[in-house]
């Protein structure tokens, strides 16, 4: 029983209790381990079963009338997942009535409730799980994915093998997914639709979805996250735990960028320096966030922001839930992230948000919304990371030259320009770091501190 479905289970789909929480990192072992065999072994599977594509798909007589039961394909990022969204609207409209229902990870599964788009999530568990456990696991969910007899399917990976199997051996007559001659896939997809990496991601979705119209993606098109009150009590409770306080614009940081580029990451020196500047001459309150297993990372920031007072810093990494997390951003007057899930989170919430870019692009990748932007200063060998390199970078500079031409002091121009616009930073006083670092030392423990800041 590998495919996990949120409501009640239906015409033979396999179902799996939601269970008790695992320690942070486990799925994440397993997650590699399938991204390993995806890049391994992935093309000669692909080459094992091409002869018997025909036969694994059912014949196109199947599928009669307008498909009723649609299954979306998105195993990999929360933030891929949120781009969906418009194109998760475009099959509505193209297809009324049908139900629409969604296979990703396991740890995905309370975002895509929380979108409220889909009809139903089904998830592939990855806890656990060693080799032949996770071989038993994707051959129980293909199985289940036959039983229900899906008519269409739609994969919205763009550069592994292991979706574009799933596709084949869930059986649908018609299945849609992208062609990219550097990425073999087996030519497993009845309709294949070329990935154009000069549009936006979410413009590719929405071309594979059949509805592009030669229009950008709109930020209305998107489907933000839906908060509800608790998420809200979560977040308020939080920061009343760990002591945040004080007046002056919330900031929250991103220092992560997920597992798949760790390139992606401005510097913690820098996004500490930052944050030390908001801070003292924007009066700033500064919140960082991550999963549980960038804590670590995220520490590393918390301890060189050591010289403010502490009440005005607070490290959330694996601190709140997914709701939680949105309820965070949307309270936030200014987001600072890498490029990476989250940011797109923030955007569609309609937060103020900058996202920090090197190795990619904000032309494919770029955050969507009115009050965000993409900060891109890149040298030559700039972009390096794409569809069609499994987005594995080899950077030749020794380091993120990328990353590192995005300046402390460019960063903090849009920062606070981001801020004046809100109108939360214009009257504030600009503030010495001598002084605010001696109330932090004289009264760290009096009440008295965070107030004297914010004066």
């Amino acid at each position: 029983m590998t495919c996990e479905q949120s409501n009640a289970p239906r015409e033979g789909l396999p179902d799996r209790r939601a269970g008790v929480r695992s320690k942070p990192g486990r799925s994440s072992v397993a997650m590699k381990r399938l991204q390993a065999a995806d890049a391994r072994l992935g093309p000669l599977a692909c080459w094992l079963l091409r002869p018997l594509a025909g036969l694994l798909r059912r014949r196109p007589e199947d599928l009669l009338g307008a498909p009723q039961r649609i299954l979306l394909i998105k195993f990999w990022g929360i933030g891929s997942m949120q781009l969906l969204t418009p194109s998760v609207r475009c099959l509505r409209e193209r297809h009324p009535g049908a139900r629409l229902e969604l296979l990703t990870l396991r740890p995905n599964m309370a975002f895509a409730h929380g979108l409220g788009v889909f009809d139903e999530v089904h998830t592939l568990d990855l806890e656990r799980a060693g080799w032949l456990s996770l071989f038993g696991r994707i051959l129980g969910l293909c199985r289940g994915l036959r039983r229900a007899r899906f008519q269409a399917a739609y994969d919205f990976e763009f550069f592994t093998r292991f979706s574009a199997l799933v596709t084949l051996l869930s059986g649908a007559p018609q299945s849609h997914g992208f062609d990219a001659p550097s990425v073999w896939r087996g030519g497993f997809h009845s309709v294949r639709v070329p990935f154009n990496r000069y549009w936006h991601v979410a413009r590719n979705f929405r071309n594979l979805a059949g509805g592009e119209n030669g229009e950008e993606i709109q930020p209305k098109d998107l489907a933000p996250f839906k908060i509800a009150p608790e998420h809200r009590r979560e977040v308020e409770d939080k920061l009343l735990s760990l002591g945040f306080s004080g007046d002056g614009p919330l900031v929250v940081f991103n220092p992560n960028a997920g597992s798949l580029s760790l390139e992606r990451r401005w510097p913690p020196t820098q996004f500490a320096q930052l944050g030390t500047r908001l801070a003292i001459e924007r009066g700033a309150r500064l919140a960082l966030v991550g999963a549980p297993s960038e804590r670590a990372w995220t520490g590393e920031v918390a301890a060189k922001l050591a010289t403010l007072p502490p009440q005005r810093v607070v490290n959330l990494a694996g601190e709140l839930s997914i709701g939680g997390l949105h309820a965070l951003l949307e309270m936030a007057d200014l987001f600072v992230t890498n490029d990476s899930g989250p940011m797109h989170l923030a955007a569609a919430l309609g937060t103020p948000t900058l996202g920090l870019f090197g190795p990619e692009t904000p032309l494919m990748y770029g955050p969507l919304g009115e009050r965000a932007e993409g900060l891109y200063r890149p040298p030559a060998c700039s972009p390096c990371i794409n569809v069609h390199d499994n987005k594995v970078a080899s950077c030749v500079r020794g380091r993120p030259e990328c990353l590192t031409n995005l300046t402390v002091e460019h960063v903090f121009e849009r920062a606070s320009l981001r801020l004046e616009r809100r109108g939360l930073s214009s009257w504030l006083p600009r503030l010495r770091l001598r002084a605010l670092t001696d109330e932090a030392g004289q009264a760290g423990q009096a009440s008295g501190t965070a107030q004297g800041v914010a004066r």
